[in-house]
């Protein structure tokens, strides 16, 4: 996910300077200058304060939908936020805001399926090991990710997904889509039940 494609009505600003790329990355002052600058429709500024989350949007994106529609999510969920820029309320937590509108572009993707598609996890990767940790421990040790995630609905998926593949704490994961954090440990328990329930007794 290396460019989005440039909503219409939008100004296509100055090239990317050399100021641009000496103060990428600075801290605060500088998104902060990069937020005010999109607003006033530099579509430029906008790509730099969005450059750095597109790999991690783009995986989370992966697990959700898939890859085959996880490019599409991914462009509809920048430009959402470029649409939307003035409703940032804080620029710091650009990257929470960003996960927020794509997981529920991502949960609209799921719901309008008849079926859904098949999702590639790395089972040596890190983020994998912890789930087949607490409180998943009744779980197999070794199991087929991709097909267990397709038997969640989205709103148990994506608690699945923020909590163990995006390595959100439950109350981040709450404050992503939107809901109680009681409701979040709910769906999570239900999901790791429905989890289990995949597997037959014995399983490896």
């Amino acid at each position: 996910m290396d460019q989005w494609v440039q909503p219409r009505g939008a100004s296509p600003g100055p090239a990317v300077t050399a100021r641009h790329a000496r103060h990428a990355g600075e801290g605060t002052e500088w998104v902060d200058q990069l937020v005010e600058e999109a607003r006033r429709g530099d579509v430029r500024a906008f790509e730099q304060l969005v450059k750095p989350h597109l790999p991690r949007l783009y995986r989370l994106a992966a697990a959700m939908v898939g890859t085959d529609d996880a490019r599409d999510v991914t462009q509809e969920t920048l430009v959402s936020a470029w649409r939307e820029l003035r409703r940032l309320q804080r620029p710091d937590r650009l990257e929470s805001w960003l996960r927020s509108i794509l997981m529920n572009r991502a949960r609209n993707v799921l719901r309008t399926r008849r079926r859904h598609p098949a999702v590639r996890f790395d089972l040596n990767a890190g983020h994998a090991d912890r789930m087949l940790h607490e409180p998943m421990s009744a779980l197999p040790g070794r199991w087929e990710v991709e097909d267990a995630l397709t038997k969640l609905g989205p709103d148990q998926r994506a608690v699945v997904v923020l909590h163990y593949f995006a390595d959100l704490p439950l109350r981040q994961v709450a404050v992503t889509l939107g809901v109680r954090e009681g409701t979040v440990k709910s769906r999570l328990n239900a999901a790791l039940r429905n989890l289990r329930l995949a597997f037959p007794e014995g399983s490896t």
